[in-house]
């Protein structure tokens, strides 16, 4: 019996209130609402913006749905405010002006609930222009930004970075810009980059232009002993991803445009093989003395003639016996050989 009087008394309170409403020019739906409203939490105006301005932005405040006008500002009549859960906003991105998009982000509220303030990250379009080197050759590159978020992508097209963000200050709340740096960019294997060299926030560049790391390499092969030209072909290898290979005209060629890293030159030349370590950082002309068949000919005859010289030289009447026989210029290794036994023999 209690509950069927306090009903009829509630509905005869809204009954009063609509009709006072009429009476006065308020909106029916408020006076419903202040019906509705507990008695700790009475019936206020309550002031939405957003931090930036975002015009067209969505809030449900409270159950109520408000639209931001284009100064980013709202109001709306709800039960007062208690928490900022009472409050939320689609993840969907608001499409702004610019190549900008805004994402909301979280609410903060103060002034006893009736002042809401809706902060938004805003995120630019940024696109990259890279130089030096193919950009098919790039695998992926890295940035980071000023709040320590490592971002890194394989897919070189435009890309939409966080340029703000709301932070609470002694004043209220204040937007703060976030800048990023070019970690690495990689190209077989090694990064082709200076780390965070290039610096850039994105409300000022739209495009950020990337120079690349990549270097002149010029060989050179020649004969060790007589410096002559030789080979017929170089490669630059780093084993498992890169193998660059050039012929040799006349002992020499020319690798342009090699990304920045640590290389094996390679000599395809007669003789002993040969290879040389390379980090290549700057231009550079790498010198390649090869030990060619020629030359070990000549270094293995030079002790055989020290030998020979050394049995003779003690040795008068055979080196005499030689020259008078006329074949001193023409005896063989072996003959020269038996020759001086039979004479060390003899003495």
């Amino acid at each position: 019996m209690t509950g069927g009087r306090e009903v009829a008394a509630r509905r005869a309170l809204v009954t009063l209130l609509l009709a006072a409403a009429a009476a006065s020019g308020v909106p029916a739906a408020s006076a419903a609402a202040a019906a509705a409203c507990p008695a700790d939490r009475p019936l206020v105006e309550v002031s939405v913006s957003t931090v930036p301005v975002v015009p067209g932005a969505r809030l449900d405040v409270a159950g109520r749905t408000v639209v931001t006008d284009g100064a980013g500002h709202a109001t709306v009549t709800v039960c007062r405010l208690t928490s900022a859960r009472d409050i939320t906003a689609p993840t969907t991105p608001i499409q702004l002006p610019g190549h900008r998009r805004a994402i909301f982000d979280r609410v903060f509220l103060s002034a006893r609930g009736r002042v809401v303030q809706a902060a938004y990250g805003i995120d630019h379009e940024v696109s990259f222009a890279f130089s030096g080197l193919p950009t098919r050759q790039i695998e992926r590159f890295s940035l980071k930004s000023s709040t320590g978020e490592v971002i890194t992508r394989t897919d070189l097209g435009p890309v939409h970075l966080p340029g703000t963000r709301v932070l609470r200050g002694p004043d209220g709340l204040e937007e703060r810009e976030i800048y990023y740096s070019v970690e690495s960019v990689t190209v077989a294997g090694s990064s082709v980059v200076n780390r965070s060299q290039i610096r850039f926030y994105p409300s000022e560049r739209q495009v950020v232009r990337v120079p690349l790391l990549a270097f002149d390499v010029r060989v050179e092969v020649v004969d060790r002993l007589f410096r002559h030209p030789v080979g017929s072909e170089v490669q630059l290898v780093r084993e498992g991803i890169l193998d660059l290979r050039k012929p040799l005209v006349d002992g020499q060629t020319v690798f342009t445009e090699v990304p920045r890293g640590e290389y094996d030159v390679v000599a395809a030349a007669p003789g002993l093989r040969i290879n040389r370590s390379l980090t290549l950082s700057t231009d550079q002309v790498v010198v390649m003395p090869v030990l060619t068949w020629l030359d070990l000919a000549v270094l293995g005859g030079v002790p055989l003639a020290i030998a020979v010289g050394l049995v003779l030289a003690p040795r008068p009447r055979l080196r005499q016996r030689l020259v008078a026989a006329g074949r001193w210029p023409l005896v063989r290794g072996r003959r020269l050989a038996a020759l001086a036994l039979r004479g060390a023999g003899g003495g």
